[in-house]
């Protein structure tokens, strides 16, 4: 099967690109810059109507959003185990990536650009703030969840790569982290895998050609 991956870096599109990494998939990059609009470009539009990131190309069908081209790659990849084998833990799987997508991005999203969510003058910092402390809380959650354990359902899978992107987009938008141990030692964890190394690598060559 032919896979592409439509990527932008920084963005959330990192965690389909550690995931197929960790799939041992075979798969080609076509990279969006974000910074110049091309998400906006008929082109793209033609591809994603949404003008977001990421699409999964296989074999000529587009998948979008993360949680549906996870549990596809879960699929096309069975030996991998990315998401849990145990039907409900599966479920449970697909909720917290459900919760990612449509929870924890989100107040993300209102942190980065805060004119999107409202166009009354002097109402940026409110929106961060509201949006901040909706993140800790939801940080809360994940490092409790994660006490006693290093990933999430004892054995890795692409629920991690999701965690750890939030981590780690909020810590570029944020300019301070309250204190979650468990969280931030999952951070770390995923950092020294080698599917992250590689995506990290592959991003620093992206950027530098957008520069």
């Amino acid at each position: 099967m032919k896979l592409t991956l439509y990527y932008a870096p920084i963005a959330c599109s990192l965690v389909p690109l550690i995931t197929l990494h960790e799939a041992g998939a075979q798969f080609t990059v076509e990279p969006v810059s974000l910074k110049k609009g091309q998400q906006r470009t008929p082109e793209y539009l033609h591809l994603n109507p949404k003008g977001k990131v990421p699409i999964l190309e296989a074999d000529g069908e587009l998948i979008t959003e993360n949680v549906a081209i996870l549990t596809f790659l879960a699929n096309m990849f069975p030996a991998a185990r990315l998401l849990p084998d145990e039907p409900q833990l599966a479920i449970k799987a697909l909720s917290l990536m459900g919760w990612c997508a449509s929870g924890l991005h989100p107040a993300l999203s209102r942190i980065n650009t805060p004119s999107k969510i409202c166009e009354l003058s002097g109402s940026e910092e409110s929106i961060r703030r509201l949006a901040r402390e909706d993140l800790v809380k939801g940080f809360g959650i994940v490092d409790a969840m994660l006490d006693g354990r290093d990933w999430v359902f004892g054995a890795w899978t692409a629920v991690d790569a999701y965690l750890f992107w939030v981590w780690r987009r909020f810590g570029q938008l944020s300019p301070s982290v309250p204190s979650f141990p468990n969280y931030a030692a999952h951070a770390a964890r995923m950092a020294k895998r080698a599917s992250v190394q590689k995506a990290f690598a592959f991003e620093q060559e992206v950027l530098a050609r957008e520069a």
